[in-house]
């Protein structure tokens, strides 16, 4: 009897390198925000993995995953048990970047982007903070 289909497939490079392009992107975001939740402003720097890298927009279609202006730091609750707060993250953005920005953000998540290897590693040497 063949097992093939209980093996775990190993993810592809461009998805590696996605991964960890967000986990240096993710923390880069974290250390900006004094891991300070962006919609409650609660603060945690004793437990850095209660702070999340929380996206306005979701980062399905990847145009605004690496978005610095679409994503902030948010304690657990916000970001999953209150479904990223939007109604405040909203208010923040444009209180923080203006209406014509926010504008321009909700505009650009709706488009479709597809990463090439160049871009991630690109992405991962600026965002990089030295600890890995």
């Amino acid at each position: 009897m063949k097992r093939s289909f209980l093996r775990k497939r190993s993810k592809s490079p461009l998805a590696k390198l996605k991964a960890e392009a967000w986990r240096v992107f993710s923390l880069w975001i974290r250390k900006r925000d004094n891991y300070t939740c962006y919609t409650c402003g609660k603060r945690n720097d004793i437990s850095p993995s209660s702070i999340h890298a929380g996206h306005f927009i979701s980062r399905r279609h990847n145009a605004t995953m690496f978005n610095e202006m679409n994503v902030h730091a948010q304690c657990l609750f916000c970001n999953m048990w209150d479904y990223g707060n939007s109604g405040t993250y909203a208010q923040n953005l444009i209180r923080d970047y203006g209406k014509e920005k926010f504008d321009e953000l909700v505009r650009l998540g709706r488009t479709v982007h597809q990463f090439t290897a160049k871009d991630l590693e690109a992405l991962i040497e600026r965002y990089s903070l030295g600890d890995k």
